[in-house]
């Protein structure tokens, strides 16, 4: 199986790894089966896909082939994942340079040979067709000219996980070595020349402290002066959106914990869906004198009636996200345009309530100092109501400071219509 190398958003991406399923659960243990999986196969360089029941896929450096190039298949399956919920696929297309991709997962895993590489359409349709004909796929992407039923045509690109108008890559799809202590290596030039440096910057400061070390001094403690007045600036205004994980970051675990929860138990319809504060709750209300409190138990064991017996409802944490990052935000308005420019090509209804700069709390201790810079952001809070396509409308709205805090989610007249509310925040 070869692999190959192609560029994609401005990264570079690996296709054609050899899967394995992984069956140990806990860290240390799979980092030694993958070690050993590694060594059995002959293969030195690995990329971790984390499902139900992870899968690992390997390769090996080459002159094409190098550490940090990001996995296609592990891009899609998780692309895949956040947008159907599906555990099969088939997803086939044309890269740019003519060859060929081609990804199936069965039951979240992998195929050993289901991430390729095919030189022509011919040998892709013919992979395909293959595939098909050994059992149903819940979705397969596939060129539209091919005519396959119940497809949809998409690109490379389109499966791009775009944040704030640019491609933002998660760190594990990336090959990194089996062995940790090849990475050491790649950088141990680098850290040698720093070592030497190191030395002979003491060496020089030993020579010169003779005569220098009264100004040195003074300068030092000026320094400590400013530093301890900055600290105290940066703590005054510290940024709220630097400490909120992004809104796509909690979209995709809001997702993936609805993904495991059976929505439609017998006898019980579905109330909604809330998933806010790390928390997802799932409500069910029953259909009638039929809906008995033994059937949804039967199917949610954890499920907490109500006093009244007039709902049931169950909670699952949806895991600890990844803090944001301290970007610079933009001007109110021009994000009120942006977002309302979104709402306007989706059809959705958006509504804005903005809120006056916050008050800088004081600390202990700074009483008698100089008072701390004024805030210099704003908060707007939003609303998105009437959603079907909450991946597209969330990508559409995201920008600098854009956080969302909560989704609602309502099952009307056979789909799902959502509502997403959070926090802008702008210059003021």
């Amino acid at each position: 199986m070869a692999a190959h190398v192609f560029e994609a958003g401005g990264s570079q991406f690996v296709a054609g790894l050899f899967w394995q399923p992984l069956t140990e659960g806990n860290s240390s243990e799979k980092q030694k089966e993958i070690k050993a999986l590694a060594k059995e196969l002959d293969f030195e360089m690995c990329v971790l896909r984390k499902t139900p029941i992870d899968c690992v896929g390997f390769a090996n450096a080459s002159s094409t082939i190098k550490y940090g190039h990001a996995s296609a298949a592990a891009l899609v399956s998780k692309s895949m994942d956040v947008e159907f919920g599906v555990e099969d696929f088939i997803f086939v297309t044309q890269l740019p340079d003519s060859q060929w991709i081609y990804i199936a997962q069965r039951d979240g895993l992998i195929l050993p040979d289901g991430d390729q590489v095919f030189s022509s359409e011919d040998a892709a349709k013919s992979r395909l067709l293959e595939d098909m004909s050994l059992g149903e796929w819940s979705n397969i992407i596939a060129p539209a000219i091919w005519g396959i039923k119940k497809s949809a045509e998409r690109t490379f690109d389109s499966m791009l996980p775009v944040k704030g108008g640019k491609v933002k890559l998660h760190k594990w799809w990336r090959l990194t070595y089996v062995d940790s202590s090849r990475e050491f290596g790649r950088h141990k030039i680098a850290i040698g020349l720093a070592i030497i440096l190191l030395v002979g910057a003491l060496g020089g400061f030993k020579y010169y402290q003779d005569y220098k070390l009264k100004k040195e001094m003074e300068a030092a403690a000026l320094a400590a002066q400013q530093a301890i007045a900055m600290q105290n600036q940066k703590v005054a205004v510290e940024h709220p959106w630097k400490s909120i994980p992004v809104s796509s970051d909690v979209l995709d675990a809001c997702m993936a914990a609805t993904s495991n929860v059976k929505l439609f138990p017998g006898n019980w319809d579905l109330a909604g869906i809330n998933c806010t504060n790390g928390m997802l709750t799932v409500s069910w209300k029953p259909k009638g004198v039929n809906g008995w409190i033994e059937h949804l138990k039967a199917v949610h064991p954890d499920a907490v009636i109500s006093i009244d017996g007039s709902m049931a409802s169950i909670n699952i944490p949806i895991g600890e996200l990844p803090k944001g990052y301290d970007e610079e935000i933009k001007g109110q308005n021009e994000r009120l345009v942006e977002m309302y420019s979104a709402a306007q090509r989706y059809g959705f209804k958006f509504t804005v309530t903005p809120l006056s700069a916050p008050a800088i709390k004081v600390l202990p201790g700074q009483e008698s100092a100089t008072p701390p810079p004024a805030p210099d952001w704003a908060e707007i809070n939003w609303k998105a109501e009437g959603i079907t396509l909450p991946e597209a409308v969330l990508s559409a709205l995201e920008g600098d400071g854009f956080r969302m805090k909560s989704m609602n989610v309502s099952w009307q007249n056979g789909k799902f219509i959502y509502t997403m509310e959070g926090t802008q925040y702008v210059k003021p």
